[in-house]
């Protein structure tokens, strides 16, 4: 049976510009081969989740789909279905960036900015009707945002089966997608649960994004790396990067910041360490092993094997996959991580092993990266050459040196649960550290 790949004919009913022009089907097809023919000669953890035949399977039926001309948008949701089927977070394809600034100055979409919390959608802000904010969407246009999330999910990569980050990663999606999937409309019934727990029935008309676009509930900070004390004496180490590229646009250093900021710990005896790590999606591998030696008082290992398609790397050109030592400088006491959807990559992988080790206790969502690994470091970049859609293509795929877990395909699961909120967002308070402090302050 083949993978059902639906997208509305409408979708290009409003529009003859930019983004819904057709391609011709044998173009698509060019494209699409070139693309699974790449993901299969260099991407290394194509396999890591699910079987050759099966991929082999989705990658024929989505190829079976392309009969018709068919819009560069409507091609990109095409491969966006067959990247995110490989299940690896750091593989993606993007539009060209002219087709997205025209569709975001050009096409009327759904007028509110969405975010998406535990697979519910809320709504950020509606400059048509301001009073929605905070209510939680139940459906549009007659389907139910179950429905709705569980369709569009499908377009949006993530390592295994973990759900937390394709929250996170849904919002810049939400009006492409849900135009390509459901078509383009000229106005949105829906039903929603206001802040007040008030069920309500509004209709809003369909606007260019450019029109509605919110303040950003998310932005780079100025500071990536900090060190703070609450009242009650529990040190709070900020870390929203492991990337060095980023940190030296800020000045920062992680090595000389880590260093300080453990000895500063270790004069002030607060006993407790809570680190936050929400929204870091990772950075440079040798940070997360360093940050990892400053909790551990004996060696360890960190990666269990790295490899290419072409070969298993060795620990004489890669030292991080040898036996790593614990720093002079290191902190013995209670440590509490807090962690979220968007904690990727490098830092999924610190907590795989602090997770393994039992070095301290999670709280938040559940870690945005595999458990056992990712595919990721240095990367190719394919572009498709009639629709101009690029693809980003990792290289190494990362095993780490952990224990075995209850599932295959999953990220850390917090030792305590806890979602961020959506009026933390829209208030701009924070619930989720305020709990986190609650439990470290207790146990």
């Amino acid at each position: 049976m083949l993978i059902s790949f639906a997208i509305s004919a409408s979708t290009f009913a409003q529009s003859t510009n930019e983004p819904l022009k057709k391609i011709p089907p044998a173009l698509l097809r060019q494209d699409f081969r070139e693309l699974r023919d790449t993901l299969q000669k260099i991407h290394p953890g194509l396999y890591r989740y699910r079987s050759k035949s099966a991929m082999d399977h989705i990658f024929d039926s989505c190829l079976a789909t392309i009969q018709d001309s068919m819009s560069v948008t409507n091609f990109y949701a095409l491969t966006s279905f067959a990247i995110a089927a490989i299940e690896d977070g750091h593989t993606n394809c993007r539009l060209p960036r002219q087709v997205m600034n025209d569709y975001m100055s050009n096409i009327k979409v759904f007028p509110a900015m969405v975010l998406f919390i535990h697979n519910k959608a809320f709504i950020y802000c509606c400059e048509q009707n301001r009073e929605l904010a905070e209510a939680e969407l139940l459906s549009i246009n007659g389907h139910s945002l179950d429905e709705i999330v569980q369709r569009l999910f499908c377009y949006i990569p993530s390592d295994g089966g973990i759900q937390s980050r394709k929250n996170w990663e849904m919002p810049e999606n939400f009006q492409l997608l849900y135009s390509i999937v459901y078509g383009l409309k000229d106005s949105f019934t829906i039903t929603c649960m206001t802040k007040t727990e008030e069920i309500k029935t509004v209709t809003l008309l369909a606007d260019r994004m450019k029109n509605f676009i919110c303040p950003a509930p998310f932005h780079r900070p100025d500071r990536y790396l900090q060190l703070s004390y609450t009242s009650d004496n529990i040190a709070v180490l900020t870390l929203k990067t492991f990337f060095d590229g980023f940190l030296q646009q800020t000045g920062e250093n992680f090595g000389k910041f880590l260093d300080s900021a453990v000895k500063d710990i270790k004069e002030k005896k607060p006993g407790k360490l809570l680190i936050d790590m929400r929204s870091n999606q990772g950075g440079n591998d040798g940070n997360g092993i360093m940050l990892y030696s400053y909790l551990m008082q004996k060696p360890f290992m960190y990666y269990a094997s790295q490899e290419t398609v072409a070969e298993k790397l060795t620990e004489s050109g890669h030292p991080n996959l040898g036996l790593q030592q614990p720093n002079e400088n290191n902190f013995k006491g209670k440590v509490y991580f807090l962690i979220n959807g968007r904690s990727f990559s490098g830092v999924a992988e610190f907590s795989s092993i602090a997770k393994s080790n039992e070095r301290g206790i999670f709280i938040g969502e559940e870690c945005g990266g595999g458990y056992y690994g990712n595919t990721s470091g240095d990367d190719e970049t394919v572009t498709l050459p009639n629709a101009q859609i690029s693809c980003r293509i990792p290289l190494i795929k990362y095993t780490m040196a952990v224990k075995k877990a209850r599932d295959k395909d999953r990220g850390v699961i917090p030792d305590y649960p806890v979602d961020i909120k959506i009026s933390d967002l829209v208030q701009n308070t924070d619930g989720q550290l305020a709990y986190a402090l609650k439990i470290a302050a207790s146990h």
